[in-house]
């Protein structure tokens, strides 16, 4: 129906422009999702990361929880599982 309507615009062929306009503007919008979804699964953290990270903080409050080291060694690894 949308297409229908869409060479109904104009008169004669003048229609086509838009039909022909959308076409390569769907291929690149497919085109552009299919790549958003690649670069997020690649660059997206996995729960397994998560998870490490998490577990490995927790070591290190259990170990500063016991004075094994001071604060400013467990902020500086804390800092550094995080930004991983």
């Amino acid at each position: 129906m949308i297409w229908s309507l869409l060479l109904q615009m104009g008169s004669g062929t003048g229609g086509w422009w838009m039909v022909s306009f959308l076409g390569p503007l769907v291929g690149l919008l497919i085109m552009g999702t299919v790549v958003y979804l690649l670069w997020s699964a690649i660059a997206g953290s996995t729960p397994e990361s998560t998870e490490q990270t998490n577990d490995a903080i927790e070591t290190l409050r259990k170990r500063y929880a016991r004075g094994e080291i001071d604060e400013e060694e467990f902020e500086e690894r804390a800092r550094m599982l995080r930004e991983r």
